[in-house]
């Protein structure tokens, strides 16, 4: 059961680090990382090749995130919280219940959730609803701060039911108000050097959604992409440097899985996987028609490919998955050519440096998205918004650095360090649908770190 235990704590909060591991680096940009019209070093390579002309450097950057909503994020954390000190030395405590305690009375509070679920994990204890106002989350904490041996024992009996599908009650009642609860985790790793412009590195990006779906009693790992890969390229200037070409090409290995569900963890009941290939050829420019101003524009795949090979099955995966267990389809599709444009403003005002910038993504699969569902003008003005990123900055002194933007539906702002060598950034995501929502509990958000070695 300790086992188990550790499992889900693992799932719901480092699935990002178990994933450890580019295609998504061109479909999920911090603030901090380089614009199509931006001399941005290494970073470039990803974006538009042209932007590492001149530049010398090397990197080590590591990046980690999540994505769900305000309500997803309080009961996963109260669950894990739940598992994580019964998988401790000590076992649940009365401190760790009251910590949960006041979450859980925030979400009842909010009508997230009901007496049925509390009653699936505190029923006949002095956390019973039926005992104590849960409301009230000073009346909660004192009296989760009494609990005896007893009643701890039997809130951890019916913690364990939910990981072995025997809490039926809890998934009856988190059916009825909150229904299925995933969440969206990505982790990203790229290392590389210049040399007067040109370089090469590798990296590694994945996105996993874990999820509870009450319906079916299930939990598991909803989707997982993966991608390992080496980028090699750089560019050159002319005219003065007001004008540079960059090129680059990335290879890399895939894997994509789907519907990893389990009846408990210690048996997969469903499931598929892929592995494959990819390869593709970018070419960028950018034009500095003045020092502080960038124009670029970048062909995406000029050529390239992706391919599945034979599937393969995964036996003892985590010394979790039987041999066997996964049943795989194999896929394969060819990259079709796109072009991303963006103009980028960058003085330097001596104390303080800001920047101001504007991309658009996608351009010729923006007009063929609008062909195929014949938008009106309208529609075609909001679809526009999934295809651009529009970015503010501002560095102070050279190290302290403010960042925001919108891009793919979310407004973020970040704070970062950068001292000598080492580079510390954070930022909070908030999807667009905040301003038109009565309550942000159901309102997306995330939050991602990085953090860059460079010299």
């Amino acid at each position: 059961m300790t086992k188990k235990i550790i499992i889900i704590s693992i799932l719901f909060t480092t699935l990002s680090a178990i994933l450890f591991g580019g295609t998504f680096f061109e479909d999920e940009k911090k603030a901090t990382d380089p614009f199509v019209g931006d001399f941005g070093g290494f970073g470039s390579l990803f974006v538009n090749p042209a932007g590492a002309a001149g530049q010398t450097g090397s990197e080590l950057s590591v990046s980690f995130g999540a994505r769900t909503t305000t309500n997803d994020v309080k009961l996963i954390m109260s669950l894990k919280d739940m598992a994580t000190a019964m998988a401790s030395t000590e076992g649940l405590t009365e401190e760790s219940l009251a910590d949960v305690g006041t979450t859980l009375s925030d979400l009842y509070d909010s009508n997230v959730i009901n007496d049925d679920l509390l009653n699936s994990l505190f029923d006949g204890t002095d956390l019973d609803p039926d005992t104590i106002d849960w409301s009230d989350p000073s009346a909660v904490q004192a009296a989760a701060e009494a609990l005896d041996s007893t009643d701890i024992a039997a809130i951890e009996t019916q913690v364990e039911g939910i990981m072995d599908g025997t809490n039926t009650d809890f998934y009856s009642a988190l059916d009825s108000t909150v229904g299925e609860v995933d969440m969206t985790a990505l982790a990203g790793f790229k290392t590389g050097f210049l040399i007067k412009g040109w370089g090469m590195g590798i990296y590694d990006q994945a996105m996993g959604v874990a999820y509870i779906d009450p319906s079916s009693t299930t939990y598991g790992l909803k989707t997982i992409y993966n991608e390992l890969g080496v980028i090699a390229g750089g560019g050159f200037t002319v005219l003065d440097g007001k004008l540079a070409f960059g090129v680059s090409a990335n290879y890399g290995l895939l894997m994509q899985a789907s519907d990893i569900a389990f009846e408990d963890f210690n048996t997969l009941i469903d499931g598929s996987i892929n592995y494959g290939y990819s390869w593709g050829v970018d070419l960028g420019a950018i034009w500095r028609p003045a020092p502080s101003l960038g124009i670029g524009v970048v062909f995406n795949d000029v050529i390239g490919w992706t391919e599945a090979d034979t599937p393969r099955t995964a036996a003892g995966l985590l010394g979790l998955l039987d041999e066997g267990a996964y049943l795989m389809n194999d896929f394969g599709y060819k990259f079709t050519m796109d072009v991303d444009a963006g103009i980028t403003w960058h003085p330097d005002w001596r104390f303080v440096e800001p920047q101001f910038s504007v991309d658009l993504y996608n351009l010729i699969g923006y007009g063929r998205d609008i062909a195929d569902e014949g938008d009106d003008f309208k529609a075609a003005m909001y679809r526009s918004l999934e295809h651009m990123r529009v970015g503010v900055g501002f560095t102070f002194f050279d190290f302290l650095k403010l960042r925001g933007q919108y891009f793919n539906h979310y407004l973020s702002a970040g704070v970062g360090l950068d001292l000598l060598f080492l580079e510390l950034y954070g930022e909070l995501k908030v999807e667009d649908q905040a301003v038109k929502a009565d309550s942000l509990g159901d309102v997306p958000i995330g939050g991602d770190v990085v953090i860059r070695i460079h010299l």
